[in-house]
């Protein structure tokens, strides 16, 4: 038995462990999602399973949530996203700000590439975390763009969780055409049987694919995509054949799950939550559309002779009832309604609030400001902003931290090995780009010497609501002591001394994502401060000279004027 042979008996015993989590997606999927069904039957191109669906609260109400998150954690551009800052440890001198203005545009170029789909993989990806709990973005390189950015969802992902709860191994697993398999792979690499099928000309038969990602176990080269840290195996499921082998230098797929149990691989969402309000809105919502239509069309009796249908009364909408002509003795209305339809406020008051339950469990209440009457000013509406990012801050965090930093560090990291940063001076890379005639634009030496004692050469502040909301108490804690600072010193001017303003400057400049270049650096400050001193001694001297001038002066004109009187 060889180790793929092994490989895909684990993932069918994952696959098959996970049965119990593909009749809560199917419930997920049925009643909020929709689009994604079939999780414990055979899918179907294009099916869309809506006949037993009355009630669009909680699709609608995922869907918002998604969208409003997504802006809060990517608010429409890389620029407006992030910024990739020096260490704390590295000193940053002039010079090397413009590196890292350059490195930050160039950067933020390729995360905002219309071809590189990072804003449809994120719409997409945050709606499956409101309704499924877990997926994941995958970073690769692009045909049209330097990166590549796709969407994962539980459809096709099997987790396994590895070291601190995150994910250690993932299984992919998908129904792709005949077509679309020898475009993937390269018809010299399926195997005969998918040969055999594209040259019938079978193009649209589906073949199952496998592809693992994994950690490397054995390293067969020093460099090259066997001498990666991870691995990828893509098979061809039902003849475990080999058809292409991977290496990355980082996990490909960062996937998030909105809430786990330690001891489960899955998230929960909060749709799973929501199910019990969710299921009772859609019997209510169909109990009142019933009842509504039985008061716009009710059923009806007529009188007649003789007894019809065996004493059975059809209440449905439009419906007519045959009544015995003897009952109508003492009644002058030969046609009259039958069953009434009771009060239904009981039934809109119940779906009034399991509407807003289910708007509470997708955090609508907090995510949407929905006061429009009451007038704020503009600290008060800080304020509120502030109180809803911290209400969110948990779950804000955990997106950043599983899904959004590693999106980043991965893109970067590929980014600078495609050279879009500058060559270290002396390595493969310059010389290659000598070869082929490239300009060569070259990394500080103080970044390459980080980069050889594997030191880190910057870190991501983040810029939007998400990341504002993990250092927002920061800042307006540097602030109130600022301000608290300065009014004290009107009372005590030696306060001036205790509070480092530069330092608390370049704090908020920190916290709030300042671009690169915005705040000046140490040796411009210093330099212009030196400047500006003197400046300040050269002028002193001058009026100096100019008062000593103007004594001389006027002690000659005393002596001129005594000797006159003399």
């Amino acid at each position: 038995m060889n180790n793929y042979q092994m490989d895909k008996q684990e993932f069918d015993r994952i696959k098959a462990a996970r049965s119990n989590w593909n009749l809560l997606y199917q419930i997920c999927g049925e009643y909020v999602h929709m689009m994604k069904q079939n999780f414990t039957g055979v899918k179907s191109d294009g099916e869309f399973l809506v006949n037993k669906v009355f009630d669009s609260t909680a699709p609608f109400a995922a869907s918002s949530a998604a969208s409003i998150l997504v802006g809060m954690v990517w608010p429409g551009s890389a620029s407006q996203t992030f910024e990739l800052v020096p260490p704390d440890d590295l000193e940053v001198t002039t010079e090397l700000a413009k590196f890292y203005e350059k490195f930050n545009k160039r950067s933020h170029a390729a995360f905002d590439d219309p071809s590189a789909g990072l804003s449809l993989a994120l719409d997409e990806y945050m709606l499956d975390q409101m309704v499924f709990g877990t997926s994941g973005i995958g970073v690769e390189a692009g045909k049209k763009s330097k990166l590549q950015f796709t969407p994962y969802g539980v459809q096709e992902m099997y987790v396994v969780s590895g070291a601190g709860g995150r994910v250690g191994k993932l299984y992919l697993f998908f129904e792709w055409t005949v077509e679309r398999v020898v475009q993937e792979y390269g018809y010299d690499n399926v195997s005969d049987g998918i040969r055999n099928l594209y040259d019938a000309k079978k193009f649209a038969d589906k073949v199952q694919i496998l592809h693992i990602i994994r950690e490397r176990k054995e390293f067969t080269a020093e460099k090259g995509k066997y001498a990666m840290p991870w691995e990828g195996v893509h098979l061809e499921y039902k003849t475990n054949f080999l058809l292409k082998e991977d290496g990355y230098h980082e996990f490909p797929i960062n996937v998030a799950r909105f809430r786990r149990l330690n001891y489960e691989d899955y998230g929960r969402s909060p749709a799973m939550a929501a199910l019990p309000d969710i299921i009772e809105a859609n019997a209510m919502r169909e109990a009142i559309i019933i009842a509504t239509e039985k008061q716009l069309d009710p059923a009806q009796g007529v009188f007649h002779d003789g007894i019809v249908g065996g004493g059975t009364i059809d209440k449905s909408a439009g419906a007519i009832n045959v009544f015995n002509a003897a009952a109508s003795m003492g009644s002058s209305n030969p046609i009259f309604d039958v069953a009434p339809v009771g009060d239904m406020k009981p039934a809109l008051t119940r779906l009034e609030k399991l509407e807003q339950n289910i708007a509470q469990h997708f955090y609508i209440d907090r995510l949407l400001d929905l006061n429009n009457e009451t007038q704020m000013t503009f600290g008060e509406a800080q304020i509120r902003e502030q109180r809803v990012n911290s209400s969110m801050l948990g779950m804000l965090s955990r997106q950043n931290a599983e899904v959004v930093t590693p999106t980043i560090e991965r893109g970067v990291a590929m980014l600078w090995r495609m050279g879009e940063f500058g060559v270290v001076r002396g390595s493969e890379e310059e010389i290659e780009a000598q070869v082929t005639g490239r300009e060569v634009e070259y990394v500080p030496d103080v970044i390459a010497e980080r980069l050889e004692k594997g030191l880190d050469i910057y870190k991501v502040i983040f810029k939007s609501k998400a990341g504002n909301a993990a250092r927002a108490q920061e800042y307006i804690s540097i602030v109130d002591t600022t301000n608290f600072t300065l009014q004290a010193m009107q009372v005590d001017p030696s306060l001036k001394h205790k509070l480092d303003l530069h330092k608390s400057i370049d704090l908020m400049g920190e916290i709030r994502g300042l671009p690169v270049g915005i705040l000046r650096k140490k040796d411009e400050v210093e330099a212009r401060m030196k400047k500006e001193q003197e400046e300040m001694q050269m002028m002193q001297m001058l009026q100096a000279g100019e008062q000593v001038a103007s004594i001389a002066e006027k002690s000659a004109n005393a002596e001129q004027t005594m000797n006159r009187r003399q």
